[in-house]
């Protein structure tokens, strides 16, 4: 058989699996895939769920009533500091608000900052003035002290031992903050460091005089953390019932003005199946869409839907750890190229995320301006390729199909997030793919924050699916630089590069937007080489908001985190 016919053949096994796959799912679920996930913190994290769009103002606000939001999975803290999810991302921006905020194309606004703040001429120093007569829920004063407390718990090394996955970048690059007095911060960096505002600026400010007097373990397991007494947002803490929702009230005390609505209500449901149905029916307010119902749920008169471009992808992680019986497999440079090469992805944004997406060709999403189209090493389906690197490695298939090399057969456990059907059906697709070339890979589903802990805390996994949401900045330091690997990290994957290291580091530290993006080219030169987390697509954001909901404004930039709409939402019936 030719290569040629060998690839048909394989593409057409694969059009077999995913058309039995669609139809039975279509049967089961009345119609479609479910909405992604993806690995999303401050500028950039842990996606849990991928979307966009919203409800537009057409009347008079009226005060009073509820919103609930739905999402197919729980969170996992309301402490902006540990947070690296965006499920967690999203109810913590309903209550804590950072300095700064995004307005929904990326360009930064004021929050608690009066305006942006003042630069120095060297770029080393930040000056914010904040807002007159800021308070907490309980009445007491936000001032500069609280900023520079919550900042303290990613830098300062008498905090050493708070898990913050920031602590990475943030103990690095901040030299010291000062408060003058109750109104100004001064943020001073060892070095120019370009991203600071657009990645580090938009962090929920914690209150020192709940948190203050907790030494730096007690961070990590304060009740603050499931149930926040004081909070700074448009709304207040009511309670978690783990596993079904979160509820929170009006914040009279807000900066901003008091909310009209009286409750936020985010609700966990099964899948996103679930979610898509009960915008149709109304048991949901608000929503990510699955992107398999996008066109029936464009149908229904009570839902307005939206779609964008985000800066997000969907992407899988091998474990690097060499010290790892994964990691010994996964150093093998062959067996990651020849894994994408064996994957065809066109039909997976095809057939699983129904067209709402892209193929990814650079770990740069397409709304970074340093996004390189065609980076030095480009993958295309290619079963031939695939198994002629691996032969050419050593991998050799023995009498079960399965290929080994030195007694260690070419086998490993893959995990993602239960719910999110897109990625359970990838996960089938790479199973048959990789099986296809005498790999032998087996999925696995977890809850998604648990999935979150295996990333950035127990690393025991052998391969992740998930996807990441990142800031405006092109910066990838948190999810590829070697010090970001340490616990409480996004760089579960222990990918360690000292020439990435170098390239990161180079383009933090120049101002000089032309440098910075032939630096991040050859950064994804780099990444397109040595593939330790491949891109599988660039996902498209979808949401769904019933048409009693008014003043809703998502976008690329904020629809996770600080939502600057959030407080003036409101319900045209008052309920």
């Amino acid at each position: 058989m030719s290569r040629d016919e060998d690839a048909d053949s394989g593409f057409q096994r694969f059009e077999r699996f995913l058309d039995e796959w669609s139809r039975r799912d279509f049967l089961k679920r009345t119609g479609g895939a479910a909405a992604y996930l993806t690995f999303i913190a401050g500028g950039a994290e842990f996606l849990e769920a991928c979307a966009g769009g919203g409800g537009t103002q057409s009347a008079t606000p009226k005060k009073g009533g509820h919103v609930v939001e739905g999402n197919f999975t729980d969170i996992r803290t309301l402490n902006s500091m540990l947070s690296s999810d965006t499920a967690s991302n999203q109810v913590i921006g309903l209550m804590f608000d950072g300095l700064l905020n995004y307005k929904k194309n990326g360009d930064l606004v004021p929050a608690l900052a009066q305006d942006l703040p003042k630069a120095s001429s060297d770029g080393l120093t930040y000056t914010f003035k904040l807002r007159n007569g800021l308070k907490w829920s309980d009445g007491r004063a936000l001032t500069s002290d609280d900023v520079k407390f919550t900042y303290q718990l990613a830098y300062d090394p008498k905090y050493a031992d708070v898990s913050s996955p920031r602590r990475g970048d943030l103990s690095k690059y901040i030299k010291s903050i000062d408060t003058p007095d109750p109104q100004t911060v001064v943020i001073t960096t060892t070095q120019v460091y370009a991203p600071f505002l657009a990645s580090h600026g938009l962090y929920g400010i914690l209150p020192k005089h709940v948190l203050g007097s907790l030494d730096s373990k007690a961070i990590n397991s304060a009740d603050f953390n499931t149930a926040p007494s004081v909070t700074n947002g448009a709304f207040k803490f009511v309670k978690w019932d783990k596993g079904q929702q979160v509820t929170m009230e009006r914040n009279p005390n807000y900066w901003a003005g008091a909310s009209y609505l009286d409750q936020w209500i985010y609700k966990v449901l099964p899948d996103s199946v679930a979610v898509t149905n009960q915008l149709k029916t109304g048991e949901i307010d608000i929503g990510p869409v699955d992107p398999g119902q996008f066109d029936a749920l464009k149908t229904v008169d009570s839902v307005a839907m939206s779609e964008f471009p985000v800066p997000t992808f969907t992407f899988y992680a091998y474990n690097l750890n060499p010290a790892t019986a994964a990691g010994k497999i996964f150093q093998d440079k062959a067996v990651r190229q020849a894994l994408l090469f064996a994957l065809n992805r066109q039909q997976i944004v095809t057939a699983i995320f129904f067209g709402h997406g892209s193929v990814a060709n650079s770990v740069e999403p397409p709304t970074s301006w340093a996004y390189k189209d065609k980076p030095k090493v480009l993958y295309s389906f290619d079963k031939a390729k695939a198994e002629s690197l691996l032969d050419g490695a050593g991998w050799v298939k023995g009498s079960d199909g399965i290929r080994a090399k030195g007694g260690v057969k070419l086998k490993f456990t893959m995990i993602t997030n239960a719910g999110n059907k897109q990625r359970e059906s990838m996960l089938q697709v790479m199973q048959q793919s990789w099986h296809d070339i005498g790999v032998e890979a087996t999925p696995s589903l977890i809850q998604f924050p648990q999935l979150v802990s295996q990333i950035v805390s127990i690393r025991t996994f052998d391969m992740f699916l998930v996807g990441f949401n990142w800031s405006a900045d092109p910066d990838e330091a948190p999810l590829y630089h070697s010090r970001n690997a340490v616990p409480g990290g996004f760089n579960g994957a222990d990918f360690k590069s000292d020439q990435v290291d170098q390239i990161l580091d180079q383009a933090l530290s120049t101002l000089d937007k032309n440098k910075r993006k032939d630096l991040y080219s050859q950064f994804q030169d780099l990444m397109s080489d040595e593939v330790p987390s491949p891109v599988i697509l660039f996902n498209n954001g979808i949401y769904g908001v019933g048409k009693r909901v008014q003043g809703t404004d998502f976008g690329p930039f904020n629809q996770f985190g600080q939502r600057p709409w959030n407080h003036a939402t409101w319900v045209t019936d008052g309920k």
